[in-house]
């Protein structure tokens, strides 16, 4: 199962028939408790990647508001979960397609401050002077959506910006 997700993950596109069979990998996968997609080299086990980031590749590279809708369940199936790569993925997705993640997300704050902490961890050189242009450079749509999302958007920038030091 692992060397398919693998596979599609490596893609330029995943299309939707992909897509959907991604997803009942990944279901299977989540069924039987398996994380790490691990290999057994001369009687060593190595961890060669995971299942959070395999499935947040295909669906960045699905690229659809239904690849979006099934990330956010996932994060919510695993919301107690400590690993990094949910909110890496998630904040990838968010610049991909912002408005779909927005009106998904609504002002789940839970789901905001993973947003708030993919930002900030994948933008390794941001502080208190450059957040603001960093972000809206990676976002160029939000500019156009943030009537519609100030709340959520704001509350963002405002994380975002706790996070920061000077």
């Amino acid at each position: 199962m692992f060397e398919k997700l693998q596979t599609l993950s490596k893609k330029n596109t995943v299309t939707p028939a992909e897509f959907s069979g991604a997803l009942q990998l990944l279901k299977a996968l989540e069924a039987n408790f398996c994380t790490d997609y691990i290999i057994n080299k001369n009687g060593v086990d190595s961890v060669i990647t995971g299942r959070t980031f395999l499935f947040g590749e295909i669906c960045i590279k699905n690229n659809s508001t239904a690849a979006v809708e099934e990330y956010i369940n996932y994060m919510k199936r695993h919301h107690a979960s400590a690993e990094e790569q949910i909110n890496f993925s998630f904040e990838k997705l968010f610049i991909q397609r912002p408005e779909d993640v927005l009106s998904f997300v609504g002002s789940d704050e839970d789901l905001l401050n993973k947003l708030e902490w993919g930002f900030v961890h994948n933008h390794t050189h941001l502080n208190r002077k450059n957040y603001r242009t960093v972000f809206y450079r990676a976002n160029p749509q939000i500019r156009r959506i943030y009537p519609k999302y100030k709340k959520a958007i704001d509350y963002l920038l405002g994380e975002i910006r706790g996070e920061l030091k000077d």
